[in-house]
């Protein structure tokens, strides 16, 4: 029986592998350490999102009760199938379906969702009024400030190098 975090690194190496080259590939596993402590934080490691049959997920716009004119767009991320199902069942669409997926894809692709603003994770199977949001724009200031690390720490490595050339 695998762990979470072996779950989880298996997830990582998965969506790095996917990638279409080796360049692509550097760049995914220097945000994916990001994504694994967000995907830390959740309960489950698979989850469910409505889509249609083309696997496009489902959007639900939400407006905050104080300001309602202030709209942000949202996914629905179940841990189980059942309460993604009935709450598929209330749309009353047959081109609905329930799309398993690991959380580190779904992390990963709400990167270049520009549209979303967030997921909601749902952890209990039992309750889907109260879950974990995570927020896009969340995602994407970690990942910036983890490449600037990488590169900070690339130009420190090379200033080495070049110092030890010179003596």
């Amino acid at each position: 029986m695998l762990t979470k975090d072996q779950i989880l690194d298996r997830q990582v190496a998965l969506l790095v592998q996917s990638t279409p080259d080796e360049e692509t590939a550097s760049a995914v596993s220097l945000i994916a350490s990001v994504l694994k402590v967000i995907a830390q934080n959740l309960k489950h490691t698979i989850y469910f999102v409505i889509q249609d049959i083309e696997g496009g997920w489902l959007l639900t716009p939400l407006s905050n009760h104080d300001n309602p004119e202030i709209e942000k767009t949202t996914i629905y991320a179940y841990c189980d199938r059942t309460p993604a199902n009935i709450d598929r069942l209330k749309l009353n669409d047959e081109n609905l379906e329930c799309g398993e997926y690991n959380v580190i894809d779904m992390l990963f692709r709400l990167i270049g969702m520009k549209q979303v603003d967030s997921i909601v994770f749902f952890d209990r199977s039992t309750d889907t009024q109260h879950g974990i949001e995570i927020g896009r724009t969340d995602i994407e200031e970690l990942c910036e400030k983890q490449i600037k690390r990488a590169q900070f720490g690339l130009q420190k490595l090379n200033e080495i190098k070049n110092n030890a050339n010179i003596a």
